[in-house]
């Protein structure tokens, strides 16, 4: 499954910081999480990832490590083609009933 994943930070105290960063230069993904992109905002607030992940609790075991200082955001993602026509499917189904 994709994710696209987004964080901001929820403790910008500069030990936070200091913390967070620390914790950051330690860490590897976990087997089951391969990154596809991978981002920081350029004002420092946050960043985004689109993450594939085996299942929820992998994406759950990727994030953990880093709760004490961000806020997650995940939305499950599909490829646009597959989007485009599931909502076309959408408007099919709601167009046969009367």
């Amino acid at each position: 499954m994709l994710f696209h994943v987004t964080w901001e930070f929820v403790d910008a105290t500069e030990e936070g910081q200091r913390r967070s960063l620390e914790v950051f230069s330690g860490w590897q993904p976990p087997e089951s999480a391969e990154f596809k992109g991978f981002y920081g905002f350029a004002d420092g607030s946050g960043g985004v990832a689109i993450i594939e992940v085996e299942s929820a609790a992998a994406l759950a075991r990727t994030t953990a490590p880093f709760t004490p200082w961000l806020r997650f955001t995940s939305t499950p993602i599909i490829p646009i083609e597959e989007s485009a026509a599931i909502a076309g499917e959408g408007a099919q189904f709601r167009d046969s009933v009367s």
